[in-house]
């Protein structure tokens, strides 16, 4: 059977999440019976293995770490988001890497670098993403360069979505890939060019919806030093705390807590306050429950 190098192949049955005309190709691949695998597991991954799944297409996934969104919500968020795929059937081989991709006339089976071939009727690709650069007379690093107004090195040049690399008041240099983020930073570069002085300092948030289960973040934490849990990671149900050299930069909600942007008095929006406030509470009185977390933002 032919076998073709993983990605950046033509062969019929691999697709990427990127296009409307993409998600309906998918769509079309989806029932009930068929086999698929899932590459990566970052939040296009989880998505897509949770949907497919419940369409009642049997998902095994191949990811390269230990545990999915390790990177983005770290170890103890990430193992029970791994704990509910599988209890949902999903076949789930961290560690791996796809090798090739083999079929004839359309993709029969993926071959992981270990030797693993697993046979299945479609692929889906969610390894991450590169910005789409225009050709623009800009300073360029990892997306182009903005300063916190949205403008570019160059003149009457403004930046958003994906692809602005931002010098955010709060965050400092960062460029964030979610719809939260590009839907409120067009704007904002829109209100810069005509002449508004005030910084895009968003604070960033998004959110997942996977079975029944329902994620939601606040701020941004490349990296940080302890997460601090409110609520129990044995039942699944907590509000999490990222906190580098003690300062809260990033709140969680797993299945608890409350939209940080509609649920004004949840308390997914007072750890927004708390970033937004580069609050430094006590960890054990942030993970206090009796301790009341709008207090902890003020003095």
């Amino acid at each position: 059977m032919p076998s073709v190098p993983a990605f950046g192949t033509g062969l019929p049955g691999i697709h990427y999440l990127r296009t409307v005309a993409e998600c309906d190709a998918i769509k079309r691949e989806a029932r009930p019976g068929r086999r698929a695998v899932v590459v990566g597991m970052g939040f296009i991954g989880c998505e897509v293995a949770a949907s497919l799944t419940q369409l009642g297409v049997e998902v095994t996934t191949v990811f390269p770490g230990r545990i999915p969104l390790a990177r983005v919500l770290g170890g103890e968020v990430g193992a029970l988001i791994g704990a509910a795929h599988r209890a949902n059937g999903v076949e789930l081989l961290p560690g791996e890497e796809v090798a090739a991709f083999e079929g004839n006339e359309r993709l029969e089976a993926v071959v992981t670098a270990a030797g693993r071939r697993i046979l299945c009727d479609f692929a889906v690709a969610g390894i991450g993403i590169q910005p789409d650069i225009p050709a623009v007379p800009a300073a360029q690093d990892n997306g182009i360069l903005a300063d916190e107004l949205c403008r570019a090195s160059e003149p009457d040049v403004y930046v958003a979505g994906d692809v602005a690399n931002q010098l955010h008041p709060l965050f400092g240099r960062v460029r964030v890939e979610h719809y939260n983020n590009a839907e409120k930073q067009g704007a904002a570069a829109a209100r810069s060019m005509l002449g508004s002085t005030a910084p895009y300092d968003y604070l960033y948030t998004f959110w997942s919806d996977q079975y029944q289960h329902k994620i939601e973040y606040v701020g941004h934490a490349a990296r940080w030093d302890e997460f601090v849990v409110r609520g129990s990671v044995d039942e699944g149900k907590l509000v999490g705390f990222y906190l580098a050299d003690g300062v809260v930069r990033a709140a969680v909600g797993l299945d608890r807590g409350g939209d940080p942007e509609l649920d004004l008095d949840s308390e997914m929006a007072a750890g927004a306050r708390l970033v937004s406030a580069r609050a430094r509470p006590a960890p054990a009185v942030l993970a206090d429950e009796r301790t009341d977390l709008w207090s902890l933002s003020r003095g």
